[in-house]
């Protein structure tokens, strides 16, 4: 007998029938040895390996079902979760075994607290003006950051064990915190001094403290998940140590991790009593973000850090790129909901612009992952710069999202705008007149006037009075600023301060105004005094006026920038590609499609000149050459509905022009292989 033949005896009487086995003998030997009988008619070239081999033969050969209950018991044993799992031994391996890493579901339980908190603030923050952008960003910065830092980790330490989960657990909570804090987050507005409070209105003024207690919770929020983050980072230390790794490669994350502690402990405490310490205290904070960002990059530079799976990293990455694109069908079928159920009578419009912005969307997925260059594991120095492009990366993306939202927005809101001021008008000329309502204004009327039964009973009632106590053409404006107040409202759009002090000033019965230096006196009480009154009505239709036209103006800004982002988020994908490909093999087709992503996003980048202009127009304007007359080109494409047209056009010959291209080089490739192969066989 040799040797191996002895040992392969030993074996099976062992793991059969041997009954001290947790297989016992409750199952038949055949039954057991059956499915292993050609693995045990095999040459066994490593002993120590035997049993790993049986086992993985038994649930290829479906053996496992037909196990006792106590082999069952076993194997619920064998997989118990441990509390905290050892490391493998030596610094030149990666940190886990690849069957002890976390489970996929761990990580997918993360980023959907991620789009739960960007979803929120997105909703709270809408990026419907030029002007919200820096406070988007000041937000967005520090929810990526948080989730970058994360990623860090979880690639290199999280393991399948009790700690990890424990650990992913308060990681979402002080996430979830730092979104629900979110809703007054504005850092230009955190200045709280009581004589600077003083000086505003009681408006202003509880705007600055919301803003201020928004800031200081999301710090706090903040600090939290970097103390427990350094405390995981310092198990990981406690770890290596137990099994002989260096300790050194732990001693750079935890130093930078605490020290961002330290640094937005002393932001918080910091008072923003004045404008100095207030720019002080944002910049303390955002220093401690970057002293984590830099300590990162240095570490992955210079290989002071554990060595890991990079094909990871792309892996997580293209997850949070999908948790971005994913905000933005959320966005479009929220927009779309309140398009649909806005003033307008026919939702064509919106059902094409929608239609035009699903395109796009699903384009970008096909840019970013229709080919995805991100498989095998690299240096991870090699992968600095690709995992740089994606904070702007992702950014870009939102704000194109954002643009496209506002495009579907912006031109629903309009043509409401235009039927709500029309059917109002027509109906207030009835109700002066004594005049019935045609069945299309009664039509509309019954539908989204139905709220102001009173108020129009209380105007008929006064334009029938020869001597009213109020002026109806007063208070004909009132109502209409209160409707279009109702109609903004419903369309999403936020309410700038400016608006709803106008509004307050319409409805109050006697506000005093500054005109062009003229303290007067404004209320809607009947004169029988023609000038007076005519001023009087004037001042109101001033006040009515900015009603309508801010946040007309808000909508029409928040199209500015889609030109250049949608161009930015084609450069973006090609760069995206060549970062990670860069070390690779030189492959033309790749090459090519890069090369005319970079084309068009350049074309589409450069129709951004198109803002160029005066923003301001006439919302009361009779006609539309009149209304845009002097403004920018950018809005007269919006008023063709064209933009998203534009955008659509430009992917789609950026696809085609990729896909013509690849399937042209594979026929060349093809043709090449089969001329070859005639020449070998002349």
């Amino acid at each position: 007998m040799t040797e191996n033949e002895g040992y392969r005896e030993e074996l099976v009487n062992k793991t059969v029938f041997d009954s001290r086995s947790p297989i016992l003998a409750s199952s038949s030997s055949q039954d057991l040895i059956g499915p292993h009988a050609n693995l045990l008619a095999q040459p066994i070239s490593n002993k120590a390996n035997v049993g790993v081999l049986i086992k993985e033969r038994s649930y290829e050969d479906g053996a496992s079902p037909g196990l006792a209950p106590s082999a069952l018991e076993g194997n619920r044993e064998r997989r118990r979760v441990p509390f905290l799992h050892r490391p493998l031994e030596g610094d030149e391996n990666v940190w886990l075994h690849k069957e002890h890493e976390a489970e996929e579901w761990l990580s997918l339980l993360y980023d959907l607290a991620v789009v739960a908190v960007l979803t929120i603030f997105s909703n709270n923050h809408e990026l419907n003006k030029p002007s919200a952008i820096p406070i988007f960003l000041s937000y967005y910065a520090i929810i990526s950051w948080v989730w970058t830092s994360q990623i860090h980790y979880d690639i290199r330490y999280q393991a399948q064990d009790g700690w990890h989960r424990i650990a992913k657990a308060v990681q979402i909570m002080t996430f979830v915190y730092m979104g629900a804090a979110s809703g007054n987050w504005n850092p230009g507005l955190i200045m709280d001094e009581e004589s600077f409070l003083a000086e505003m209105s009681s408006m202003d003024a509880s705007t600055h403290r919301s803003a201020n207690e928004s800031f200081m919770t999301v710090l706090s929020a903040f600090a939290i998940s970097r103390a427990f983050l350094a405390l995981q980072n310092l198990v990981c230390a406690w770890n290596a140590y137990r099994v002989g790794r260096k300790l050194t490669f732990h001693v750079l994350p935890f130093g930078s991790l605490a020290a961002s502690c330290v640094l937005t402990v002393v932001a918080i405490v910091i008072p923003a009593s004045g404008r100095p310490a207030t720019v002080v205290k944002i910049a303390t904070f955002y220093f401690s973000i970057c002293v984590e960002m830099i300590t990162v990059w240095v570490a992955a530079a210079k290989s002071w850090r554990h060595k890991i799976r990079t094909q990871s990293i792309g892996v997580r990455y293209g997850a949070f790129t999908l948790i971005i694109i994913g905000e933005g069908f959320i966005s479009v079928t929220r927009a779309s909901n309140l398009a649909i159920s806005g003033f307008s009578i026919t939702n064509t419009m919106t059902y094409a612009q929608v239609f035009l912005a699903i395109s796009i969307m699903y384009l970008l997925f096909a840019f970013l992952f229709g080919k995805s260059d991100c498989g095998g594991d690299v240096r991870e120095s090699k992968v600095l710069l690709w995992e740089a492009l994606h904070f702007p990366m992702h950014f870009n993306l939102l704000l194109l999202l954002a643009a496209m939202v506002n495009a579907i927005v912006v031109l629903s809101f309009a043509r409401g705008v235009s039927s709500v001021a029309s059917h109002y008008i027509s109906t207030i000329e009835s109700i002066v007149n004594g005049t019935d309502l045609s069945h299309r204004d009664q039509r509309y009327v019954a539908r989204y006037f139905d709220h102001y039964t009173v108020e129009m009973a209380l105007l008929r009632n006064l334009s029938m009075a020869e001597s009213p106590p109020d002026d109806p053409t007063m208070v004909a404006y009132q109502y209409l600023g209160q409707i279009m107040f109702q109609v903004t409202n419903s369309y999403g759009i936020e309410l700038e301060d400016s608006m709803l002090r106008s509004l307050e000033d319409l409805y109050a019965k006697v506000v005093l105004t500054r005109r062009r230096g003229v303290r007067t006196q404004l209320n809607t009480t009947w004169s029988s005094n023609d000038t007076l009154q005519s001023t009087r009505q004037d001042e109101a239709f001033s006040l009515l006026r900015q009603i309508l036209q801010e946040p007309t103006s808000t909508s029409l800004s928040g199209v500015l920038w889609l030109f250049p982002t949608a161009g930015l988020a084609l450069i973006f994908s090609a760069l995206r590609s060549i970062s990670w490909t860069r070390h690779k093999k030189f492959v033309s087709g790749n090459w090519i499609k890069n090369a005319i992503y970079i084309l068009c996003g350049s074309f589409l980048a450069l129709l951004g000149f198109l803002d160029i202009g005066s923003k301001d127009f006439d919302a009361f304007a009779d006609t539309v050459e009149n209304e845009l007359r002097g403004v920018n080109p950018m809005y007269w494409l919006v008023h063709t509905r064209t933009p998203l047209v534009i955008v659509l056009a430009m992917y789609l010959l950026a696809y085609l022009g990729e896909l013509i291209t690849s399937t042209c080089i594979r026929r060349l490739r093809r043709g090449k292989r089969v001329a070859q192969g005639q020449m070998v066989e002349a």
